[in-house]
């Protein structure tokens, strides 16, 4: 296959990704309210691993082909991404969001140093099993610590289950597990064909996973970031990206324990490291004053993605011209 039909077949299993993301936002929206279960824990949690079906199914399939750095770099660039472009883009959009009774300021500093260890531990080029193990740890903890949080103050819709009945329950269900399905098998061709980009420009996959996959597999939260901004529900759309993005780190975790460990360029990872890391600091002092994450601060958090894609960028023109 030629450089184009890679690229065809990617962009065909994005589409997938986002149809199916649709219908799976829409109809666990509806189970939410039918159960009276919604809020900012619900998010982090169920929305926060649904929309990280896809990482799972990279991590899966890269493992399977024997190319973990693809996952690790598509892990570490979904993180970015979720954090410091689609929430951005959403405080720009929906004219700032508003954090109040959502997550403490020690809860926030908590998750978005965990949401950072991936990277931390990639800079040196090498992740062992410890270090597999202990991201999942950290994750176990950060959960231990949201699922123990007092419970936000916002209004919940709900709609009595009477309302769709037992059948519209199971019908939701399937449609559930559907897209869940479909999810995982375009993940399965972006990884594939990843792979096969990164082999015919000879660049390191997990670099192209870095840049090109780490936006295909945030599809998702990217439908979550024009629906909150449509139907005026920013509130569980930060809960889902704080939980997608804490979801990458036992993803990541479990790729080196299942791999035995596994060796990535350095190069690649250093700068982002560092750049994570201020960005990350910039986002927590911008949502802790007044609660509200301004559209200003906003704007100022989509440089800090625009910084990492120039820096990608460099070193895929470096390693194209070596």
């Amino acid at each position: 296959m030629s450089l184009v039909s890679h690229l065809l077949v990617f962009l065909l299993s994005i589409g997938v990704v986002w149809f199916f993301a649709g219908v799976l936002l829409d109809t666990v929206g509806r189970i939410s309210m039918r159960l009276c279960r919604s809020g900012f824990g619900t998010a982090f949690f169920l929305l926060g691993f649904l929309t990280s079906i896809s990482e799972i199914s990279v991590a899966m399939n890269a493992g399977i082909a024997g190319v973990p750095g693809v996952s690790a770099g598509n892990l570490v660039g979904a993180s970015f991404g979720i954090l410091l472009l689609i929430v951005p883009f959403l405080a720009v959009a929906g004219n700032g969001i508003s954090l109040k009774g959502l997550v403490s300021k020690e809860m926030l500093a908590f998750t978005l140093l965990v949401v950072l260890l991936p990277v931390l531990l990639l800079a040196d080029g090498r992740v062992t099993m410890l270090e597999g193990a202990f991201a999942v740890l950290a994750y176990a903890a950060l959960a231990y610590s949201i699922r123990n949080r007092p419970e936000a103050t916002e209004t919940n819709v709900c709609i009595p289950e009477a309302a769709g009945g037992k059948r519209g329950l199971l019908i939701d269900t399937g449609k559930i597990l559907l897209s869940a399905g479909a999810i995982f098998v375009a993940s399965h061709f972006l990884v594939e064909q990843t792979v096969e980009v990164a082999r015919l420009i000879d660049v390191p996959s997990s670099l192209i996973g870095l840049i090109l996959l780490s936006v295909g597999t945030n599809i998702p939260e990217i439908v979550i970031a024009v629906r909150a901004v449509l139907e005026k529900r920013k509130d569980i759309a930060f809960g889902d990206y704080l939980g997608s993005a804490a979801a990458n780190v036992p993803i990541f975790g479990m790729l080196a324990l299942l791999s035995g460990g596994f060796v990535v360029e350095s190069s690649e990872f250093v700068a982002s490291a560092l750049l994570m890391f201020v960005g990350f600091t910039a986002f927590y002092f911008f949502a802790r004053s007044r609660s509200i994450l301004s559209r200003r601060e906003g704007v100022a958090l989509l440089l800090f993605y625009g910084v990492f894609l120039a820096i990608q960028f460099v070193n895929l023109a470096r390693f194209a011209v070596s």
